[in-house]
């Protein structure tokens, strides 16, 4: 009985013979079919889907419409002497003055989007009751104007 364990006599390979290629000839083969299938699938599911509902074009959003600028609204007093008061509102912006030199002019920008009115203009004139003329434009258009004289008279000028 000569036969002896496998562990005594020849020495193992010191690294493992190489293995087949065939891996490297199945994956394109099964690769393959796939991609083609994939293409002709997502082709007739087009084809189907245009039959259906037409041609498919891509949603565009639209664009926002242009944002108004601001609205510039300027008040104008002109008189002799001094006004005992000045009043000028535009949308929610109110500027008031005591002791006005005439004249006086005061510019108002009313920002995009916000209510431009009520536009009022208000005067009191002078105990020396000097004629005070008063107006405004909104947009360098003439809107409204008018006039007041006696001591403290009162100009009022709205928009409605």
């Amino acid at each position: 009985m000569d036969k002896k364990p496998i562990e005594f006599g020849i020495a193992p390979p010191l690294h493992e013979p190489p293995r087949s290629s065939r891996w490297l000839w199945v994956v394109p083969l099964v690769a393959v079919p796939l991609v083609l299938g994939a293409l002709a699938f997502g082709n007739h599911v087009q084809n189907m889907l245009e039959r259906t509902y037409g041609s498919i074009e891509p949603h565009v959003m639209p664009s926002e419409p242009p944002v108004p600028s601001a609205q510039v609204v300027v008040f104008e007093v002109t008189g002799a002497g001094k006004a005992f008061s000045v009043t000028a509102t535009a949308g929610t912006s109110v500027h008031t003055e005591q002791d006005v030199t005439l004249p006086w002019t005061r510019t108002v920008e009313v920002p995009a989007g916000a209510p431009a009115k009520p536009v009022v203009l208000v005067v009191v004139a002078g105990p020396d009751g000097a004629e005070v003329h008063g107006k405004y434009t909104i947009a360098r258009t003439p809107v409204r104007e008018g006039k007041a004289s006696g001591p403290y008279g009162v100009l009022t000028i709205t928009d409605s």
